[in-house]
């Protein structure tokens, strides 16, 4: 199975980059959009986008909302376009021959920014309540994939100002990670960070010793990468 992800194209900033990018990219099984693909909510941006990977790849697409496709405007983009948008949903889907199961949210972040604590009151608690949902999609056993926009974890934040990684991301997504071990986690919105951490706790004594695998966590952001992401699994 290989699949082809990204996030962050911000509409014409990264456009011409991506056509690029995807002309040199294998045949994939499946794209992940991790959100910010289009600048300032310009749906009809959005489009322009979506065509180049139709053009390039014309794989089905699976996509999250970043913070510049604009939460009012969500039920335009699920009307505008045939492709699957997540929202503290899952997509449960056949591809290569395996079934995989698509976790996909915006994401948590652990402090609001300071433009959502002025216009957003009640944003502190949508994101204990996406939390809590993604805690409850990712219980489902199978092949796991998360997908979101912001981080979901500090790990790939790493090269970022350390004072505003919780305005980036979300520690406490650790401990759902942690807890459900998804197969795969695919996120975007840092443009500074790292493009690949793992996640465990660790062994700090015998008692605590954690057999579990490590979590790979894929930063697909564009600007980080300046490519698509190839993963093959």
């Amino acid at each position: 199975m290989r699949i082809v992800a990204v996030g962050d194209i911000h509409g014409e900033e990264h456009l011409d980059a991506l056509r690029a990018s995807l002309a040199e990219a294998p045949v994939a099984d499946l794209v992940l959009l991790a959100g910010d693909i289009t600048h300032r909510n310009d749906i009809d941006l959005y489009g322009r986008v979506l065509e180049v990977f139709e053009e390039a790849l014309g794989a089905p697409i699976i996509a999250v909302f970043g913070n510049h496709e604009w939460s009012d405007s969500h039920a335009e983009y699920r009307m505008t376009y045939p492709i699957t948008f997540l929202a503290e949903e899952a997509k449960e889907l056949r591809v290569a021959d395996r079934s995989i199961r698509v976790v996909g949210s915006t994401g948590v972040l652990d402090r609001p920014t300071w433009w959502q604590r002025t216009n957003l009151p009640q944003i502190a608690s949508e994101y204990t309540r996406r939390l809590q949902a993604l805690d409850g999609l990712l219980e489902e056993e199978g092949f796991r994939i998360l997908l979101t926009h912001y981080a979901p974890t500090y790990r790939t934040l790493v090269g970022e100002g350390e004072s505003y990684w919780d305005q980036l991301g979300s520690k406490r997504m650790e401990g759902v990670l942690l807890r459900h071990r998804p197969e795969l986690v695919v996120h975007g919105h840092t443009h500074r960070g790292v493009p690949f951490a793992e996640l465990q706790t660790g062994q700090t004594t015998l008692q605590n010793f954690d057999r579990g695998r490590a979590i790979p966590i894929h930063n697909v952001s564009f600007p980080v990468r300046r490519d698509v992401t190839v993963l093959d699994l």
